[in-house]
């Protein structure tokens, strides 16, 4: 970890804990579903202030789009090529299971993995076991210093913004225990020697679209024939903005029979991993919505024509619609607008996907990246993940999967790019 990183961490740990309960979770009992027909989202945007022009501009854009709940289920019930999450994919006979390459500069990967799982010892004073005692008593002093020179660092932030902290107990802020330690670096060590090596993928889900798109809002850009298998390496949640991230994923459009499929058990190196690698089964619901354009992307030009009030309005109405990581549930969706956690997730593809990596603000405005940028809104959501403790999906971030609308049309599904979006 970087002192960065770590000074923004206990920035967080100890605001957080200056700051009242009450404070420190969102209010969910606000969240409103999304709204189900354009009358219906009209007549909220009308509730929410916005003037009639606006909300006619905000409704021409809308996308219909299919919210999907999850039910747990017994996978044994479930017919071949049924639309599913977790468990055991249904694919082609002959066909293996989904496995990514080793990434691209593995080896700077793994030492990153490698020097966290070495710091998560120390900054506790422990002495990381694979170093040598001489080793790890130097790093256990070296990581001390920076930790209270960063801690001095945050106090100081505090007090300059006004911040009490006299009440702070900094010697008794929470702590892992040693266990939770020990697993937590054995995960990272497992990641480290993971990316450098050919690895199976997540399966996270199949969706049949032929039965999927008898539903009002299935949304029309996509094929109504045939079903989608989504593969992600959870372990890792590759970096979306390096180009290197796309050997973390496969978006796979079948057509087969189902005759001539079969259900495919999971790789032991899966089952065997020290973290999370499977989603416990479930079967699907789904709901048709109508989705609004998100903001701070290339689509948003589509409501460039509405005021500055509007603009206002319309970003404070987006919050009452939540994020796909609520503890409500209704977090993944099939089609649509996403529910964006952040922004830019179709400039980020567009440069990530034409090998630009977008990890920084210079990174995009080189002539290079200026001239993708310009086709940056035909980056269509086909799929997003959200928090579902259902199947096992604990993680407070969405995934989302997009692919350029020529592709869609093409089939071109091995072209996606996926964004995951942490709150």
């Amino acid at each position: 970890m970087s002192r960065r990183s770590y000074l923004f961490g206990m920035t967080v740990a100890l605001a957080l804990t200056a700051l009242p309960q009450a404070l420190m979770a969102a209010n969910e009992d606000d969240v409103m579903p999304l709204p189900t027909t354009r009358t219906e989202l009209s007549e909220r945007l009308v509730r929410a202030g916005l003037s009639l022009p606006a909300i006619k501009t905000i409704v021409a854009a809308a996308r219909d789009a299919l919210v999907i709940e999850t039910s747990a289920a017994d996978e044994a019930k479930i017919p071949l090529g049924a639309s599913k999450f977790g468990g055991s994919p249904d694919l082609p006979k002959g066909m293996p299971w989904a496995i990514r390459p080793a990434y691209e500069d593995a080896g700077q990967m793994a030492q990153q993995y490698e020097a966290e799982a070495t710091n998560l010892y120390a900054d506790v004073g422990l002495l990381p076991p694979w170093l040598s005692e001489e080793a790890g008593k130097t790093l256990v002093a070296a990581r001390k210093r920076l930790n209270d020179e960063a801690m001095a660092g945050v106090l100081k932030l505090m007090k300059d913004a006004g911040i009490d902290t006299s009440a702070l107990d900094i010697g008794n802020l929470p702590k892992a225990s040693s266990d939770e330690i020990a697993a937590s670096a054995t995960e990272l060590r497992a990641k480290a020697m993971a990316v450098a090596k050919p690895f199976p993928l997540t399966f996270i889900a199949q969706l049949d679209l032929a039965a999927l798109s008898a539903e009002r809002g299935f949304d029309p850009v996509l094929p109504r024939t045939g079903r989608l298998l989504l593969f992600y390496d959870l372990p890792i949640l590759p970096a979306d903005f390096e180009p290197r991230a796309r050997a973390g994923w496969q978006l796979i459009y079948d057509e087969t029979p189902v005759s001539q499929l079969q259900r495919i058990a999971p790789p032991k190196e899966l089952l065997d991993f020290p973290s999370t690698t499977q989603l416990r089964v479930a079967t699907i619901t789904p709901s048709s919505v109508v989705t609004t354009v998100p903001t701070g992307d290339a689509s948003y030009e589509a409501l460039q024509g509405i005021t500055e009030a509007d603009t206002s309005l319309y970003h404070q109405w987006l919050f009452t619609l939540g994020w796909p990581t609520d503890h409500q549930g209704r977090n993944h969706q099939l089609g649509g607008w996403s529910r964006a956690i952040q922004s830019g997730m179709q400039s980020r593809s567009q440069l990530a996907a034409n090998g630009i990596d977008a990890g920084t603000g210079e990174a995009y405005q080189s002539k290079a990246a200026q001239q993708l940028l310009t086709d940056a809104k035909a980056w269509h959501l086909v799929l997003q993940i959200g928090t579902d403790n259902a199947i096992g999906y604990t993680l407070s971030g969405a995934i989302n999967v997009l692919v350029r609308e020529e592709d869609i049309v093409a089939r071109r599904f091995d072209r996606a790019w996926i964004v995951y979006e942490q709150d």
